[in-house]
């Protein structure tokens, strides 16, 4: 598949690309409107909006929050670049990465429908894609974090990386088998029914939404957390790192035609050590794998815990669109 990092853009970076066909697998279209955008600049043959291409990377925002965009890239953040840092370097939070993906991606129906990783950040999720997933759309308001999920994916012509807002797809209606967001929702509650709502209308008749955010059921996991990332550097002081609980998520998704079917919590020793590992700084320059197993091997034991299992500090959970919103 063609994907929008190999576009040739105009002279200028920011002016929409002339004369370059756009060949993808993920088939895109005007987040606006819907129709199709033609096969040469990024302009919408219905409504007649053209886009921009940025360093390689289609942006689906319009002028305002383009700049928008790009200023709040621009104020330093120490826990955003220590975040991206340790998910490149350290091997235990690249080993549970690839455990928290692995479990997530074991929800997305094998049906050969598209995914769009939403909220994709540098791409986690894209940047493990399994075989059978045909095409994928990887989609951030973060320019910078696009174009490094761009650069590092370029070999995987089945995914297409993009600037966009999670209220305004560039995705057909009922075109995609599932949406999956890896901790995005918490840091976007003001827009959240919008958010919902724009999943709900680009899944399938019974596609899925799979998603982990903070589970926020229990007390003491709350106190625990706001304690823990008071001192994380990696994790700022970001006041909605509360997340959700069950009761909330099934009241926020329901309007949307949006039923939760699964709802799990997880992550227990091995989800604040291997995912902050700057809290133990020993464990940032670990290199011993047989610890990062040990470690998930531990939290596995404790989900079979009755009592200890209710303390998960993350929730996983399917929602699938009913046939008829």
């Amino acid at each position: 598949m063609g994907r929008e990092a190999h576009v040739t853009t105009s002279k200028s970076a920011d002016t929409p690309p002339v004369g370059e066909s756009l060949g993808r697998a993920f088939e895109l279209v005007c987040p606006s409107c819907h129709g199709p955008l033609g096969s040469g600049p990024l302009r919408c043959e219905a409504c007649g909006r053209a886009f921009r291409v940025h360093e390689g990377v289609p942006v689906f925002l319009d002028p305002d929050g383009w700049e928008a965009a790009r200023s709040a890239r621009a104020v330093p953040s120490r826990a955003r670049d220590d975040y991206s840092r340790v998910r490149r370097a350290c091997i235990l939070t690249q080993m549970y990465y690839d455990a928290w993906v692995d479990r997530l991606l074991a929800e997305v129906p094998r049906d050969g429908g598209a995914l769009v990783e939403l909220m994709c950040g540098e791409g986690e999720l894209s940047r493990r894609l399994p075989p059978w997933v045909r095409a994928a759309l990887a989609v951030d308001r973060d320019p910078e974090a696009a174009q490094v999920a761009a650069r590092d994916l370029a070999h995987d012509r089945r995914v297409t990386v993009a600037v966009g807002d999670a209220t305004a797809l560039p995705v057909a209606t009922g075109g995609a088998s599932a949406v999956v967001i890896i901790g995005g929702l918490h840091h976007a509650r003001p827009e959240l029914a919008r958010i919902l709502r724009e999943v709900a209308r680009v899944l399938r008749p019974r596609g899925v939404l799979v998603a982990s955010e903070p589970a926020n059921d229990h007390p003491l996991v709350r106190r625990v957390r706001r304690w823990q990332y008071s001192r994380s550097t990696s994790q700022g002081h970001d006041p909605d790192e509360d997340g959700f609980t069950r009761g909330e998520l099934e009241l926020a998704m329901a309007p949307h035609g949006l039923r939760l079917a699964t709802y799990d919590v997880f992550g227990f020793v091995a989800y604040p050590l291997m995912g902050n590992t700057d809290l133990l700084p020993l464990l940032e320059g670990a290199r011993s794998r047989l610890l990062g197993r040990a470690l998930l091997g531990l939290d596995a034991a404790l989900e079979r815990v009755p009592v200890i299992r209710r303390l998960g500090w993350a929730s996983r959970f399917v929602a699938r669109r009913e046939a008829t919103v």
